[in-house]
Protein backbone atom coordinates (compact mmCIF):
# COMPACT_ATOMS: atom_id res chain seq x y z
CA UNK A 1 0.00 0.00 0.00
CA UNK A 2 1.47 3.67 -0.73
CA UNK A 3 -0.54 5.62 1.58
CA UNK A 4 2.90 6.43 3.10
CA UNK A 5 3.86 8.48 -0.22
CA UNK A 6 1.40 10.42 -1.03
CA UNK A 7 0.93 13.53 0.20
CA UNK A 8 -0.37 15.73 2.83
CA UNK A 9 -3.92 18.09 2.51
CA UNK A 10 -3.68 19.97 -0.95
CA UNK A 11 -2.00 23.26 -0.71
CA UNK A 12 -4.64 25.45 -2.47
CA UNK A 13 -2.83 28.68 -1.96
CA UNK A 14 0.60 27.24 -4.43
CA UNK A 15 -1.66 25.54 -6.51
CA UNK A 16 -1.20 28.74 -9.10
CA UNK A 17 2.36 28.33 -8.48
CA UNK A 18 2.49 25.42 -10.91
CA UNK A 19 0.38 27.19 -13.26
CA UNK A 20 2.59 30.38 -13.76
CA UNK A 21 5.96 28.27 -14.55
CA UNK A 22 6.08 27.56 -17.93
CA UNK A 23 4.89 31.18 -18.11
CA UNK A 24 7.89 32.54 -16.36
CA UNK A 25 10.31 30.15 -16.75
CA UNK A 26 12.34 31.30 -19.40
CA UNK A 27 12.41 34.85 -17.38
CA UNK A 28 14.05 32.61 -15.08
CA UNK A 29 16.49 30.39 -17.06
CA UNK A 30 19.85 30.32 -15.45
CA UNK A 31 18.62 31.00 -12.11
CA UNK A 32 18.25 27.45 -10.60
CA UNK A 33 18.05 27.57 -6.83
CA UNK A 34 20.65 24.95 -4.80
CA UNK A 35 22.86 23.65 -7.49
CA UNK A 36 21.89 23.69 -11.84
CA UNK A 37 22.76 21.18 -14.11
CA UNK A 38 24.12 21.97 -17.50
CA UNK A 39 24.43 19.97 -20.68
CA UNK A 40 27.14 17.17 -20.50
CA UNK A 41 29.88 17.36 -22.16
CA UNK A 42 29.13 15.80 -25.26
CA UNK A 43 26.20 17.68 -25.47
CA UNK A 44 22.25 17.58 -24.51
CA UNK A 45 21.39 15.12 -21.87
CA UNK A 46 18.05 13.39 -21.24
CA UNK A 47 17.52 12.21 -17.72
CA UNK A 48 15.25 9.32 -17.56
CA UNK A 49 13.34 10.20 -13.84
CA UNK A 50 11.61 6.63 -12.10
CA UNK A 51 8.96 8.15 -10.23
CA UNK A 52 5.46 8.07 -8.79
CA UNK A 53 4.87 11.89 -7.46
CA UNK A 54 5.83 13.41 -10.83
CA UNK A 55 2.85 11.91 -13.61
CA UNK A 56 3.80 12.97 -16.95
CA UNK A 57 0.01 13.74 -17.70
CA UNK A 58 -0.05 16.09 -14.30
CA UNK A 59 0.10 19.74 -15.52
CA UNK A 60 1.90 20.74 -12.04
CA UNK A 61 4.22 17.55 -12.43
CA UNK A 62 5.19 18.91 -16.27
CA UNK A 63 5.59 22.71 -14.96
CA UNK A 64 7.80 21.83 -12.27
CA UNK A 65 9.68 19.93 -15.30
CA UNK A 66 9.58 22.63 -18.17
CA UNK A 67 11.11 25.23 -14.90
CA UNK A 68 14.33 23.08 -14.45
CA UNK A 69 14.57 22.80 -18.27
CA UNK A 70 13.94 26.47 -19.02
CA UNK A 71 16.67 26.97 -16.45
CA UNK A 72 19.28 24.55 -17.80
CA UNK A 73 19.37 24.35 -21.00
CA UNK A 74 20.19 21.07 -23.02
CA UNK A 75 19.24 19.32 -19.82
CA UNK A 76 15.91 17.20 -20.73
CA UNK A 77 13.50 15.34 -17.89
CA UNK A 78 12.05 12.36 -18.66
CA UNK A 79 9.11 10.63 -16.56
CA UNK A 80 8.34 7.61 -16.68
CA UNK A 81 5.47 6.34 -13.90
CA UNK A 82 6.49 3.50 -11.75
CA UNK A 83 4.65 2.75 -8.75
CA UNK A 84 5.52 1.83 -5.27
CA UNK A 85 8.72 0.16 -3.17
CA UNK A 86 8.48 -3.49 -4.06
CA UNK A 87 7.82 -2.62 -7.78
CA UNK A 88 10.55 -0.48 -8.34
CA UNK A 89 13.00 -1.58 -6.40
CA UNK A 90 13.04 -4.83 -8.31
CA UNK A 91 12.42 -3.02 -11.31
CA UNK A 92 15.52 -1.21 -10.54
CA UNK A 93 17.36 -4.33 -9.71
CA UNK A 94 16.63 -6.01 -12.90
CA UNK A 95 17.49 -2.93 -15.00
CA UNK A 96 21.30 -2.68 -12.99
CA UNK A 97 21.59 -6.21 -13.98
CA UNK A 98 20.88 -5.69 -18.14
CA UNK A 99 22.88 -2.57 -17.88
CA UNK A 100 19.57 0.00 -18.50
CA UNK A 101 19.19 1.91 -15.44
CA UNK A 102 17.26 5.14 -15.25
CA UNK A 103 18.58 8.22 -14.41
CA UNK A 104 16.93 9.44 -11.37
CA UNK A 105 14.69 6.32 -9.25
CA UNK A 106 12.28 7.30 -6.12
CA UNK A 107 11.55 5.32 -3.83
CA UNK A 108 10.60 5.17 -0.01
CA UNK A 109 12.74 5.39 2.51
CA UNK A 110 12.47 1.72 4.15
CA UNK A 111 13.44 0.81 0.23
CA UNK A 112 16.69 2.57 0.10
CA UNK A 113 19.24 -0.11 3.11
CA UNK A 114 18.44 -3.03 0.13
CA UNK A 115 19.36 -0.85 -2.87
CA UNK A 116 22.80 0.81 -1.36
CA UNK A 117 23.48 -2.72 -0.10
CA UNK A 118 22.90 -4.35 -3.69
CA UNK A 119 25.58 -1.85 -4.61
CA UNK A 120 23.00 -0.11 -7.28
CA UNK A 121 22.94 3.18 -5.87
CA UNK A 122 25.65 5.80 -6.10
CA UNK A 123 27.11 7.57 -3.28
CA UNK A 124 25.82 11.69 -3.76
CA UNK A 125 27.23 12.87 -0.27
CA UNK A 126 29.71 15.14 -2.57
CA UNK A 127 27.00 15.90 -4.86
CA UNK A 128 24.58 17.51 -2.43
CA UNK A 129 27.06 18.97 -0.37
CA UNK A 130 25.83 22.73 -0.86
CA UNK A 131 22.11 21.39 -0.30
CA UNK A 132 22.91 20.22 2.93
CA UNK A 133 21.78 23.26 5.08
CA UNK A 134 18.59 23.84 3.07
CA UNK A 135 16.89 20.40 4.75
CA UNK A 136 17.22 19.13 8.28
CA UNK A 137 19.38 17.17 9.38
CA UNK A 138 16.96 14.56 10.76
CA UNK A 139 15.30 14.45 7.46
CA UNK A 140 18.57 13.63 5.43
CA UNK A 141 19.31 10.81 7.65
CA UNK A 142 16.29 9.30 6.45
CA UNK A 143 18.11 8.92 3.44
CA UNK A 144 21.97 8.10 4.48
CA UNK A 145 23.59 5.11 5.32
CA UNK A 146 26.60 5.83 8.24
CA UNK A 147 27.77 8.72 6.93
CA UNK A 148 26.87 8.79 3.28
CA UNK A 149 24.20 10.23 1.49
CA UNK A 150 22.24 8.13 -0.91
CA UNK A 151 19.42 9.89 -1.79
CA UNK A 152 17.60 13.65 -1.43
CA UNK A 153 14.66 13.10 0.14
CA UNK A 154 11.43 14.43 -1.49
CA UNK A 155 8.85 13.98 1.13
CA UNK A 156 8.11 13.69 4.53
CA UNK A 157 5.43 12.00 7.19
CA UNK A 158 5.60 13.17 10.57
CA UNK A 159 3.42 11.31 12.92
CA UNK A 160 0.29 12.10 14.15
CA UNK A 161 -3.57 11.18 14.96
CA UNK A 162 -6.30 11.94 13.37
CA UNK A 163 -9.75 12.18 14.81
CA UNK A 164 -13.12 12.82 14.77
CA UNK A 165 -13.44 15.89 17.15
CA UNK A 166 -17.55 15.33 17.40
CA UNK A 167 -18.08 12.31 18.05
CA UNK A 168 -15.04 12.30 20.53
CA UNK A 169 -17.41 15.04 21.89
CA UNK A 170 -20.51 12.93 21.68
CA UNK A 171 -18.94 10.16 23.59
CA UNK A 172 -17.07 12.19 26.44
CA UNK A 173 -13.49 11.43 25.40
CA UNK A 174 -10.37 13.89 25.47
CA UNK A 175 -7.85 14.08 22.50
CA UNK A 176 -5.23 11.07 23.75
CA UNK A 177 -1.97 12.58 24.75
CA UNK A 178 -0.14 9.59 25.55
CA UNK A 179 -1.01 6.01 24.42
CA UNK A 180 -2.63 5.01 27.61
CA UNK A 181 -5.01 7.81 27.26
CA UNK A 182 -5.47 6.14 24.11
CA UNK A 183 -6.28 2.83 25.34
CA UNK A 184 -8.54 4.29 27.78
CA UNK A 185 -10.47 6.65 24.99
CA UNK A 186 -10.46 3.37 23.33
CA UNK A 187 -12.16 1.66 26.08
CA UNK A 188 -14.57 4.49 26.75
CA UNK A 189 -15.79 5.00 23.67
CA UNK A 190 -16.48 1.07 22.81
CA UNK A 191 -18.27 0.90 26.47
CA UNK A 192 -20.52 4.01 24.61
CA UNK A 193 -20.98 1.88 21.49
CA UNK A 194 -20.22 -1.45 20.74
CA UNK A 195 -20.47 -1.24 17.02
CA UNK A 196 -17.74 1.90 17.61
CA UNK A 197 -14.16 1.62 17.60
CA UNK A 198 -11.72 4.11 18.13
CA UNK A 199 -9.08 2.94 15.51
CA UNK A 200 -8.98 -0.45 13.25
CA UNK A 201 -6.09 -2.65 14.13
CA UNK A 202 -4.22 -3.26 10.48
CA UNK A 203 -1.66 -6.18 11.38
CA UNK A 204 -0.25 -5.97 8.25
CA UNK A 205 0.85 -2.74 8.84
CA UNK A 206 4.69 -3.43 9.33
CA UNK A 207 6.19 0.16 8.87
CA UNK A 208 3.25 1.51 11.90
CA UNK A 209 4.81 -0.78 14.38
CA UNK A 210 8.43 -0.37 13.79
CA UNK A 211 7.79 3.29 13.82
CA UNK A 212 6.08 2.56 17.03
CA UNK A 213 8.51 0.54 18.25
CA UNK A 214 10.90 3.30 17.78
CA UNK A 215 9.11 5.65 19.57
CA UNK A 216 9.72 3.37 22.65
CA UNK A 217 13.35 3.39 21.90
CA UNK A 218 13.40 0.50 19.82
CA UNK A 219 15.98 0.36 16.68
CA UNK A 220 14.90 -2.77 14.46
CA UNK A 221 17.77 -2.33 12.08
CA UNK A 222 21.00 -0.70 12.48
CA UNK A 223 24.52 -0.49 11.62
CA UNK A 224 27.73 0.91 11.75
CA UNK A 225 28.66 0.33 8.04
CA UNK A 226 29.87 -2.76 8.62
CA UNK A 227 27.75 -4.50 10.94
CA UNK A 228 24.17 -4.90 11.15
CA UNK A 229 22.27 -5.12 14.54
CA UNK A 230 18.32 -6.20 14.44
CA UNK A 231 16.29 -5.49 17.74
CA UNK A 232 12.71 -6.13 16.24
CA UNK A 233 12.35 -8.62 19.57
CA UNK A 234 13.97 -6.14 22.06
CA UNK A 235 12.40 -5.06 25.74
CA UNK A 236 10.62 -1.77 23.92
CA UNK A 237 9.93 -3.38 21.28
CA UNK A 238 7.83 -6.27 22.94
CA UNK A 239 6.62 -3.98 25.24
CA UNK A 240 4.46 -2.18 22.42
CA UNK A 241 3.71 -5.85 21.29
CA UNK A 242 2.04 -5.86 24.43
CA UNK A 243 0.02 -2.74 23.99
CA UNK A 244 -1.35 -3.97 21.37
CA UNK A 245 -2.62 -7.44 22.24
CA UNK A 246 -4.46 -5.38 25.03
CA UNK A 247 -6.40 -3.60 23.02
CA UNK A 248 -7.39 -6.58 20.66
CA UNK A 249 -8.10 -8.97 23.43
CA UNK A 250 -10.19 -6.56 24.90
CA UNK A 251 -11.73 -6.14 21.30
CA UNK A 252 -11.21 -2.41 21.59
CA UNK A 253 -10.10 -2.23 18.25
CA UNK A 254 -11.52 -3.59 15.11
CA UNK A 255 -9.38 -6.05 13.30
CA UNK A 256 -8.77 -5.66 10.43
CA UNK A 257 -6.70 -4.01 6.92
CA UNK A 258 -6.74 -0.60 5.99
CA UNK A 259 -8.63 1.64 3.38
CA UNK A 260 -10.76 -1.75 2.29
CA UNK A 261 -14.69 -0.95 1.04
CA UNK A 262 -15.14 -2.28 4.04
CA UNK A 263 -12.91 0.54 6.49
CA UNK A 264 -14.09 2.91 4.13
CA UNK A 265 -17.59 2.79 4.80
CA UNK A 266 -16.72 2.48 8.56
CA UNK A 267 -14.84 5.63 8.28
CA UNK A 268 -18.24 7.44 6.64
CA UNK A 269 -20.50 6.26 8.92
CA UNK A 270 -18.59 6.70 12.24
CA UNK A 271 -17.70 3.27 13.41
CA UNK A 272 -13.61 4.17 13.10
CA UNK A 273 -13.14 7.96 14.87
CA UNK A 274 -9.43 8.18 14.55
CA UNK A 275 -6.20 6.95 12.96
CA UNK A 276 -2.27 6.87 13.87
CA UNK A 277 -0.35 7.56 10.95
CA UNK A 278 1.23 10.64 9.81
CA UNK A 279 0.46 14.06 8.34
CA UNK A 280 -0.23 12.65 4.82
CA UNK A 281 -3.30 10.75 6.94
CA UNK A 282 -5.87 13.95 6.16
CA UNK A 283 -5.82 13.53 2.33
CA UNK A 284 -6.12 9.68 2.47
CA UNK A 285 -9.21 9.95 4.25
CA UNK A 286 -10.55 12.51 2.46
CA UNK A 287 -10.61 10.73 -0.62
CA UNK A 288 -12.29 7.91 1.09
CA UNK A 289 -14.95 10.23 3.17
CA UNK A 290 -14.93 13.48 1.64
CA UNK A 291 -18.48 14.22 3.24
CA UNK A 292 -17.38 13.82 6.39
CA UNK A 293 -14.93 17.49 6.06
CA UNK A 294 -14.86 19.58 8.92
CA UNK A 295 -15.24 16.76 11.20
CA UNK A 296 -11.86 15.93 11.87
CA UNK A 297 -8.74 17.26 13.62
CA UNK A 298 -5.07 16.39 13.38
CA UNK A 299 -2.70 16.58 16.94
CA UNK A 300 0.80 15.30 17.76
CA UNK A 301 0.97 11.08 18.12
CA UNK A 302 0.46 9.95 21.87
CA UNK A 303 3.36 9.78 23.73
CA UNK A 304 4.86 6.58 24.60
CA UNK A 305 6.44 8.03 27.45
CA UNK A 306 4.51 10.70 29.06
CA UNK A 307 6.83 14.17 28.62
CA UNK A 308 9.13 12.71 25.73
CA UNK A 309 7.15 13.77 22.53
CA UNK A 310 9.43 11.75 20.59
CA UNK A 311 7.51 10.98 17.20
CA UNK A 312 8.90 8.94 14.06
CA UNK A 313 8.31 9.77 10.39
CA UNK A 314 6.20 7.03 8.60
CA UNK A 315 6.26 6.97 4.84
CA UNK A 316 7.86 9.34 2.55
CA UNK A 317 10.33 8.93 -0.45
CA UNK A 318 13.49 9.44 -1.64
CA UNK A 319 15.14 10.71 -5.00
CA UNK A 320 18.00 8.00 -5.81
CA UNK A 321 20.90 7.87 -8.71
CA UNK A 322 21.61 4.74 -9.94
CA UNK A 323 25.41 3.92 -9.91
CA UNK A 324 25.43 2.78 -13.64
CA UNK A 325 23.33 5.93 -14.70
CA UNK A 326 25.27 7.52 -17.68
CA UNK A 327 24.54 11.10 -16.50
CA UNK A 328 24.85 10.69 -12.71
CA UNK A 329 26.25 14.16 -11.77
CA UNK A 330 23.63 15.89 -13.81
CA UNK A 331 21.11 13.31 -12.34
CA UNK A 332 22.43 13.95 -8.59
CA UNK A 333 22.14 17.70 -9.43
CA UNK A 334 18.65 17.59 -10.00
CA UNK A 335 17.48 15.86 -7.44
CA UNK A 336 18.90 18.14 -5.58
CA UNK A 337 17.40 20.64 -6.81
CA UNK A 338 13.62 19.67 -6.98
CA UNK A 339 13.95 17.79 -3.16
CA UNK A 340 16.17 20.32 -1.45
CA UNK A 341 16.61 23.89 -3.26
CA UNK A 342 13.86 26.25 -1.96
CA UNK A 343 12.60 26.34 -5.62
CA UNK A 344 12.02 23.10 -6.27
CA UNK A 345 10.26 22.20 -2.60
CA UNK A 346 8.24 24.49 -2.76
CA UNK A 347 7.27 23.07 -6.35
CA UNK A 348 6.85 19.85 -4.53
CA UNK A 349 3.60 21.32 -3.19
CA UNK A 350 1.87 21.68 -6.40
CA UNK A 351 1.89 18.04 -6.14
CA UNK A 352 0.33 17.78 -2.72
CA UNK A 353 3.13 16.83 -0.85
CA UNK A 354 4.54 17.49 2.54
CA UNK A 355 7.88 18.79 1.08
CA UNK A 356 11.54 17.63 3.07
CA UNK A 357 13.23 20.72 2.13
CA UNK A 358 12.77 23.43 4.48
CA UNK A 359 11.10 26.33 1.94
CA UNK A 360 9.09 23.77 0.95
CA UNK A 361 7.98 23.31 4.69
CA UNK A 362 8.32 26.96 5.87
CA UNK A 363 5.82 27.40 2.43
CA UNK A 364 3.18 24.86 4.09
CA UNK A 365 2.66 27.50 6.89
CA UNK A 366 0.40 29.94 4.81
CA UNK A 367 -1.10 27.37 3.13
CA UNK A 368 -4.68 26.67 3.73
CA UNK A 369 -5.32 23.44 6.13
CA UNK A 370 -6.36 20.10 4.39
CA UNK A 371 -9.68 20.07 2.63
CA UNK A 372 -10.72 17.34 5.86
CA UNK A 373 -10.41 19.94 8.34
CA UNK A 374 -10.81 23.19 6.76
CA UNK A 375 -11.29 25.06 10.36
CA UNK A 376 -8.10 23.75 11.77
CA UNK A 377 -5.58 26.28 10.99
CA UNK A 378 -2.85 25.44 12.81
CA UNK A 379 -2.71 21.75 10.93
CA UNK A 380 0.86 22.54 9.09
CA UNK A 381 2.44 24.65 12.18
CA UNK A 382 1.31 21.29 14.49
CA UNK A 383 3.26 19.17 11.92
CA UNK A 384 6.51 21.19 11.28
CA UNK A 385 6.67 21.85 15.49
CA UNK A 386 6.73 17.84 15.43
CA UNK A 387 8.91 17.77 12.88
CA UNK A 388 11.85 20.83 14.35
CA UNK A 389 11.21 19.72 17.88
CA UNK A 390 11.02 15.85 18.30
CA UNK A 391 10.90 13.45 15.24
CA UNK A 392 12.99 10.69 14.83
CA UNK A 393 14.35 8.36 11.70
CA UNK A 394 13.46 4.88 11.53
CA UNK A 395 16.26 2.52 10.59
CA UNK A 396 15.62 0.31 7.68
CA UNK A 397 17.74 -2.60 7.04
CA UNK A 398 18.78 -4.20 3.33
CA UNK A 399 15.96 -7.29 4.11
CA UNK A 400 13.10 -5.28 4.93
CA UNK A 401 11.00 -7.68 3.03
CA UNK A 402 11.93 -10.77 4.69
CA UNK A 403 10.37 -8.78 7.90
CA UNK A 404 7.27 -8.00 5.79
CA UNK A 405 7.25 -11.45 5.42
CA UNK A 406 7.56 -13.01 8.54
CA UNK A 407 5.34 -9.91 10.26
CA UNK A 408 1.92 -9.27 8.81
CA UNK A 409 0.18 -12.32 8.44
CA UNK A 410 1.65 -13.70 11.27
CA UNK A 411 0.23 -11.10 13.55
CA UNK A 412 -2.55 -10.83 11.68
CA UNK A 413 -3.18 -14.71 12.47
CA UNK A 414 -2.06 -14.14 16.11
CA UNK A 415 -4.91 -11.21 16.37
CA UNK A 416 -7.61 -12.96 15.57
CA UNK A 417 -6.46 -16.57 17.01
CA UNK A 418 -6.47 -14.89 20.56
CA UNK A 419 -2.37 -15.89 20.24
CA UNK A 420 0.85 -14.49 21.29
CA UNK A 421 2.23 -11.17 19.63
CA UNK A 422 5.71 -11.35 21.59
CA UNK A 423 6.44 -14.36 19.60
CA UNK A 424 5.75 -12.87 16.48
CA UNK A 425 8.11 -10.30 17.16
CA UNK A 426 10.39 -12.97 18.44
CA UNK A 427 9.96 -15.19 15.23
CA UNK A 428 10.56 -12.43 12.93
CA UNK A 429 14.13 -11.20 14.74
CA UNK A 430 14.91 -14.55 14.01
CA UNK A 431 14.03 -14.79 10.52
CA UNK A 432 15.29 -10.94 9.78
CA UNK A 433 18.66 -12.27 11.84
CA UNK A 434 19.21 -15.67 9.61
CA UNK A 435 18.52 -14.15 6.53
CA UNK A 436 21.10 -11.34 7.04
CA UNK A 437 23.86 -14.12 7.86
CA UNK A 438 22.78 -16.20 5.39
CA UNK A 439 23.04 -13.74 2.41
CA UNK A 440 26.56 -12.70 4.14
CA UNK A 441 25.92 -9.73 6.27
CA UNK A 442 27.81 -9.36 9.97
CA UNK A 443 25.03 -9.31 12.47
CA UNK A 444 26.38 -7.98 15.73
CA UNK A 445 24.25 -7.42 19.29
CA UNK A 446 21.48 -4.08 19.00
Amino acid sequence: MNTHSTGSGRVRRLRGVGAVVAATSLALAGCAGGGSAEAGADGPVTLEFWTWSLKEADPAAQAIVEQYEAENPGVTIKLSEVGGTPETSSKLLAADRADEVPDIVQVEYRALPSLVTAGVVRDITQDVAPNRDAVADNIWALSTLGDQVYGVPQDIGPMMLTYRTDLFEKYGVQPPTTWADYAEAAEKIHAADPEVYLASFSATQLEFFAAQAAQAGARWWDTDGETWSVGIDDDASLETADFWQDLVERDLLSVEPLLTPEWNAKVNDGKILSWAAAAWAPSVIYSVAPDTAGKWASIPLPQWTPGDASVPFLGGSTYLVPEKSEHAEEAAKFAAWLGASDEGSELLLTLDLYPGGNAGREATLSNDPPRLMPQQEDFYQIADQVIDDTTIPVVWGPNVNVATNAFGDALNKAALDGTSFRDVYTSTQEAVVNDLEESGYTVGQP
